[in-house]
């Protein structure tokens, strides 16, 4: 399994529902043998519908870091 650039899995308050394996579109989230995880971070583009659609609020958004944010101004 992987990490994601954007989102933080809190793998102790994951409740293995599916929620996000279902609504995230790209395919960031996998279930293998009952539990879900991160399956590929870089396919993530930080729309946080996987965040929006947590029930247990085991996910959330990764804060940028701030030079990674002048990169992306400049």
């Amino acid at each position: 399994m992987s990490e994601s650039p954007f989102i933080i899995r809190r793998g102790s308050a994951c409740c293995n529902c599916g929620a996000c394996v279902r609504r995230c579109a790209r395919g960031n989230f996998a279930a293998r043998d009952g539990e879900v995880a991160i399956a590929d971070g870089y396919v993530c583009t930080g729309c946080g519908d996987c965040v929006k659609w947590c029930p247990v609020r085991a996910l959330s958004v990764r804060p940028a870091h701030p030079a990674a944010i002048r990169r992306l101004a400049r």
